[in-house]
């Protein structure tokens, strides 16, 4: 079962654009396998969105939050 998994600081998207970050990248790892000879696998695919606590991220070698 495939697993997305995306790291942000704290409180930097609201539910909604968590929701439409979590459909478009499905969308497009499900394309990618629609194209080969995987077929649809949406129902089976997992995001997980994770936020860091302040001071938990970071970003090009520096702290964010």
């Amino acid at each position: 079962m495939p697993t997305i998994k995306i790291t942000v600081p704290k409180n930097a998207w609201t539910k909604e654009e968590k929701a439409t970050i979590a459909e478009r990248v499905t969308n497009a790892l499900n394309s990618v396998a629609t194209d080969g000879e995987k077929g649809d696998i949406k129902q089976y695919i997992n995001t997980h969105i994770h936020e860091t606590a302040e001071g938990g991220y970071a970003m090009g070698g520096q702290v964010v939050g």
